[in-house]
């Protein structure tokens, strides 16, 4: 198996096409799409490309044709990618947000 072929069966899970595979070898440049599966390779380059090819909308629809992704298997796959990697999760609802400390300076 070659590192494409395991990125293209990954991300067809949730749903992401030849264009979004195209992406993510474009993004990490370093990794041969032609060359026999590095397993950690394909795994942290998913990770870091994560949000180029993620799909920014719930669903789609045109016409009689409605497309939708899988939010919890994304947040499960990049979770368990994350943990492997020892990476911070960014779909983490856990963790901290930042809010405005007095927006009108007093």
């Amino acid at each position: 198996m070659t590192n494409k072929e395991y990125i293209q069966s990954v991300m067809s899970r949730v749903g992401a096409n030849e264009n979004d595979v195209n992406i993510l070898f474009a993004e990490n440049p370093n990794l041969d799409p032609d060359a026999q599966l590095i397993l950690e390779d394909c795994e942290k380059a998913l990770y870091d490309s994560f949000c180029s090819w993620i799909p920014m909308y719930e669903s789609i629809s045109e016409g009689d044709m409605t497309v939708k992704w899988n939010w919890n298997a994304i947040r499960m796959m990049l979770g368990r990618l994350a943990s492997k990697l020892e990476l911070p999760n960014p779909l983490d609802e856990n963790e901290p947000t930042v809010t405005a400390i007095d927006p009108w300076g007093q």
